[in-house]
């Protein structure tokens, strides 16, 4: 993508063409991240996936419900807040490398790795802090929490590009996104369609087979493959929004064609 002011479109675009730039880069940063939470998850839940297929689903409606819901129900919270922090970790390595690109650098896959893994602790604390404050909109009503959500959504990649701490990450992705906040609760929005969309029509393959015994296991497969597309798509879009603002507020482009061109003179 040029480094311009971009529409929604273009957002949406970059997003894929990230992807499509440096495929191997991109699936080795999610696969790095993702698939060690996969395993996790599939070993935490490997009771409730296996039980399926006609017999499981004959068991379920003939056997009395069980009192197992508290644990499942904290495991199920435990996983989200891990899925949270692994797509913050995704955001911070695509970040450095999509900055990268457009600095006229071309960082390797594993320094993009090292640069997330090194500012994991500012990433992670800044995730409770930016949820601490949309948890109480989200059990408010789930509308004051999309409104909430907008305010934070540059929060990793401004974290990691500029070198924040988790504190001044928060405060500078609500300086960046309040000037222009109805475009960024629009493309928040559409980010979350389309990641929503390659979800369904990635795993889709899973369902299929979830009336097998074995098709656990092809769900695993199946949910691990799309979130090697989707949450780079999410991490790429949200480093271009973040782009975008400082490209509108404060010339980020015009302040790298210039260090381009002293640079060339140099």
């Amino acid at each position: 993508m040029p480094l311009r002011p971009m529409t929604v479109a273009d957002i949406l675009d970059g997003g894929i063409a990230v992807i499509k730039a440096a495929p191997r880069s991109v699936f080795v940063i999610a696969a790095t991240f993702i698939l060690p939470l996969e395993l996790l998850t599939a070993w935490l839940e490997r009771d409730s996936l296996s039980d399926r297929g006609f017999a499981g689903a004959i068991s379920a409606v003939t056997s009395p419900s069980s009192s197992s819901s508290s644990g499942l129900t904290w495991t199920g919270v435990g996983l989200i807040v891990a899925s949270g922090l692994v797509l913050s970790l995704i955001t911070g390595a695509i970040a450095h490398l999509l900055s990268s690109w457009y600095a006229d650098s071309a960082p390797s896959t594993a320094d993009a790795i090292k640069t997330s893994v090194r500012r994991a602790p500012a990433l992670i604390v800044a995730w409770f802090i930016v949820h601490a404050v949309e948890v109480p909109a989200l059990l408010a009503l789930v509308v004051p929490a999309i409104f909430v959500m907008p305010l934070f959504l540059v929060t990793a990649p401004a974290i990691v590009i500029e070198r924040l701490g988790p504190w001044a990450g928060a405060r500078r992705s609500w300086q960046l996104t309040r000037v222009r906040y109805g475009a960024v609760l629009g493309a928040g929005l559409l980010i979350a369609v389309v990641s929503t969309a390659l979800t369904i029509a990635l795993s889709g393959l899973g369902l299929a087979f979830s009336f097998l015994s074995f098709g656990w296991i092809i769900d695993v497969i199946c949910r691990a493959a799309s979130s090697l597309v989707t949450e780079p798509f999410v991490a790429a879009a949200t480093t271009l929004v973040y782009l975008d603002l400082r490209i509108r507020a404060e010339g980020l482009d015009l302040e790298l064609d210039i260090a381009e061109h002293f640079h060339r003179v140099g």
